[in-house]
């Protein structure tokens, strides 16, 4: 048994992942450094290289734990969505209220950094792939609430609706002062009852 797979071991280790996971967040991609790591876990610096075969390796795992931690953000807020047929307005303003809620600083920041993974992952073919896991997930919650709201839920649906929620999200995240749940409410508004059909 190495040191990395001792109970001791396996909490260092889960602390750093944490603290790079938060970095992450909070100040995006440059943010996430060995020292930075260390210091925000209270773990001493010659641990990163231990755990962590490069900086690429704690950044792949940085990454993984944001998305899981947005996804189980997002899964808490689906959860209380209500079984019940929604018209276009209504479906409109539950997707955007689930999965693009920006009313605290966290909240946006976990937003920016959402999509600062989903941009800059795209320079390495792992980074892609640890994204597309938490991507993945996102699809599946969404799947979840038009499910929920009397809607056709296939994945080609829910493809078409996030790469809508995407470019609204984006240009108003570029847009000083912009809300961003609103931009996308108002985005899907108009495509989501041609592309979430309820069934026959």
């Amino acid at each position: 048994m190495t040191a990395a797979t001792t109970p001791k071991g396996e909490r260092r280790r889960a602390a750093l992942v944490a603290a790079a996971g938060e970095l992450l967040v909070e100040g995006g991609f440059e943010s996430v450094r060995h020292r930075a790591v260390a210091d925000r876990a209270h773990i001493p610096l010659a641990a990163t290289t231990y755990y962590f075969e490069s900086l690429g390796d704690l950044l792949a795992n940085a990454v993984a734990y944001a998305g899981e931690h947005d996804a189980e953000t997002v899964r808490e807020r689906a959860a209380e969505v209500s079984r019940r047929r929604r018209g276009d307005g209504a479906l409109a303003r539950m997707l955007a209220a689930v999965f693009f809620a920006c009313e605290t600083p966290a909240q946006r920041s976990a937003l920016v950094s959402r999509y600062e993974r989903m941009v800059l992952c795209s320079r390495d073919a792992e980074l892609v792939r640890v994204h597309a896991r938490s991507r993945s997930v996102l699809a599946d919650l969404h799947g979840e609430v038009l499910a929920r709201s009397g809607r056709r839920a296939d994945r080609r649906t829910v493809e078409r609706l996030m790469a809508i929620e995407d470019g609204a999200a984006l240009a108003a995240l570029a847009t000083d002062g912009a809300d961003v749940e609103r931009a996308v409410r108002e985005a899907l508004a108009v495509v989501v009852d041609d592309l979430a059909l309820m069934p026959q």
